[in-house]
């Protein structure tokens, strides 16, 4: 499924675009030699031009390392045997017009039929491939560039990474919100996804009329104004070199004298961000294939600098890694010619593990820097860009269940550290000082020699709160079940491990609860799961030890689940010679014994 998401689109002018049962898919990969790739990528774009020469539609997507090939730029690393598509594209009978309002419907429909587990959805343990210090000195390498003579700009840019969960449409569905953008789109392929809010137009034919909205010049819209910016000097410049290396691209697909600029600097917002562009517009020659276009034109110069080529040299001496999609460009084409490409900036790329369900993704962000760029202005300007990801606010609440015994409670610090530490991964707002004395006063209710169970909450907006209530006693042996022999439908005792949520107590466990609710009417105490490999992982309310000779054996955090707080203190504790292992079903079943642990009950022994 493709959706071509314009944030604009109206009733009346139904620009956004939902394609469906693609009728064929194209990818190029790089080959061995420079040569055998633009071999493979010529082929494919003949493949396509077949394809809207028989009336498909056509949606397609370029890696910015294709321009590495048609500017006859060595790639930077002697591997090609690299795994990210350098082109991908699909053709279709045809294509759903919608408006924003049925984009929102589409999308809300599609994300209420999911479970529950998976209309949460968000981002954790964000990582930046540069620190400030190490952009800084980029900066003085491009300055140094400039005064040398070999460039007026470099488009500088690194990658965010990190992991997301919650099904990809629910994630595109919330910084849709956040930053729309004339050119979103949502390409879900396989095991990968194209989240894009991309605001910048690369080239768009329209008739006879071309089309190029170069993007240079940003700032913050909560803190500046769209006048401040379109007036601004250095922006202005920016944004005129890259006017004119559009100009000059236009000019080699366009009629003599056609080539015009009719609106310079014009700043629009796109959520918490204004950007300034520019327009530059031509009439195309007669006979003009896609071929030609991207010779021409390809990458656009906003996310590469000018001159063109020598900036893209550049960019490859200092960028140690690919950009991939981002910095590309990303479009349909119709049979009639006519077609529209975006520079597909704010734009994640997310590549599913499809067996352990493991999301990992990236983000580019960057800067045009020229010679009075100032490099703690153009940090605090991709902070800006990045922030409808690096500040989604989470959806996720938190919580601990602790026992109190005589009014205290019980290995607090460990379970303040686990408790923050997923804070810290999932972006929820954390207060140490307000979670202990939160503790403290429900501490204060329990009072005598009776055990309570304290329950620690933190909503998603940092809020923490606590509720209490007595411990019930339970055998001194209990039994446990599988839950995939309980739970209605067998295939949801199986977890996945790369799900990062298993291995947070977030508040959303609907599933782990049912377990162990089934189990407890039947007369247990919890059920187990086990992952996608067979290996067991852990109970809806508690983690579970076997014995194995002289040792103890728990399963690995990898295995996917929760790093329990009594689970901790028996594996540093050397009297239990207690070891992480990865176990079967069939280890559980013949273990001698079983031990089940969670910080309420401490150590419970049990049985099928």
């Amino acid at each position: 499924m493709i959706l071509l998401d314009d944030a604009q689109s109206t009733q009346t002018e139904l620009s956004s675009r939902l394609y469906e049962q693609a009728l064929h898919c194209w990818t190029v990969h790089p080959q061995p030699s420079p040569s055998d790739t633009i071999t493979a990528v010529d082929e494919c774009l003949r493949s396509i031009n077949a394809a809207l020469t028989r009336g498909e539609y056509v949606v397609a997507v370029f890696a910015y390392e294709l321009g590495l090939y048609l500017h006859k730029i060595e790639w930077r690393r002697d591997d090609v045997k690299r795994q990210h598509p350098l082109v991908q594209a699909w053709s279709f009978r045809s294509y759903e017009s919608l408006s924003k309002q049925d984009v929102d419907a589409f999308i809300k429909g599609r994300v209420e039929i999911l479970d529950s587990d998976s209309q949460v959805a968000g981002v954790s343990n964000l990582h930046v491939s540069i620190n400030e210090e190490k952009f800084k000195s980029d900066i003085e390498a491009i300055q140094e560039y400039i005064r040398s003579g070999d460039t007026y700009q470099i488009n500088h840019t690194f990658r965010i990474s990190g992991e997301s969960y919650g099904d990809p449409l629910a994630l595109y569905a919330r910084l849709r919100s956040r930053q729309p953008g004339r050119f979103g789109a949502f390409i879900s392929e396989d095991s990968s996804c194209i989240l894009s809010q991309s605001p910048e137009l690369f080239i768009q034919k329209q008739g006879n009329t071309l089309k190029a909205m170069p993007m240079k010049g940003t700032a913050s819209a909560l803190s500046d104004s769209a006048e401040h910016l379109s007036a601004d000097a250095k922006n202005q410049a920016e944004n005129v070199m890259i006017v004119d290396l559009l100009r000059n691209d236009l000019s080699r697909l366009s009629l003599p004298g056609t080539v015009t600029v009719p609106h310079l600097f014009e700043v629009a917002r796109y959520g918490d961000v204004l950007q300034m562009t520019s327009t530059v517009q031509a009439e195309m020659k007669p006979g003009i294939q896609l071929q030609d276009v991207l010779n021409a034109v390809f990458p656009c110069g906003s996310v590469t600098g000018a001159p063109k080529k020598r900036s893209m040299e550049i960019i490859q001496e200092l960028e140690p890694q690919d950009r991939g999609y981002y910095c590309g460009a990303l479009g349909w084409i119709d049979p009639s010619g006519d077609f529209a490409f975006s520079v597909p900036i704010r734009t994640l790329e997310i590549n599913q593990d499809t067996k352990t369900h493991a999301s990992p993704f990236t983000l580019g962000i960057g800067a045009g820097i020229t010679i009075d760029s100032e490099a703690n202005q153009e940090w605090e300007e991709c902070q800006i860009k990045a922030a409808f990801l690096t500040k989604l606010p989470s959806e996720l609440g938190l919580f601990e269940t602790i026992l109190v015994r005589q009014g205290k409670a019980q290995h607090l610090e460990l379970h303040l550290s686990r408790l923050m530490n997923s804070a810290l991964a999932l972006h929820i707002p954390c207060s140490v000082t307000e979670l202990i004395q939160s503790v403290e006063i429900g501490c204060e209710k329990c009072t005598g020699d009776t055990e309570y169970r304290l329950r620690l909450d933190l909503d998603h907006a940092g809020k923490p709160s606590c509720q209490i209530a007595a411990i019930t006693p339970i055998q001194s042996s209990v039994k446990i079940f599988w839950a995939s022999d309980i739970l209605p439908d067998p295939k949801k005792g199986i977890l996945h491990s790369g799900n990062i949520l298993l291995r947070h107590k977030v508040n959303s466990r609907n599933l782990y609860d049912q377990a162990w609710k089934l189990a407890e009417g039947l007369g247990g105490f919890d059920a187990l799961f086990i992952n996608e490999q067979g290996y067991v992982t852990e109970g809806g309310r508690s983690s579970i030890f076997i014995k194995s000779g002289d040792r103890w054996l728990t399963p690995p955090i990898s295995a996917g689940l929760l790093p329990g707080v009594m689970r901790s203190i028996v594996l540093s504790d050397p009297q239990w010679n207690a070891h992480e292992a990865n176990l079967t079903i069939e280890d559980v079943r013949g273990a001698k014994e079983i031990m089940l642990s969670n910080a309420l009950r401490g150590l419970i022994p049990a049985h099928f």
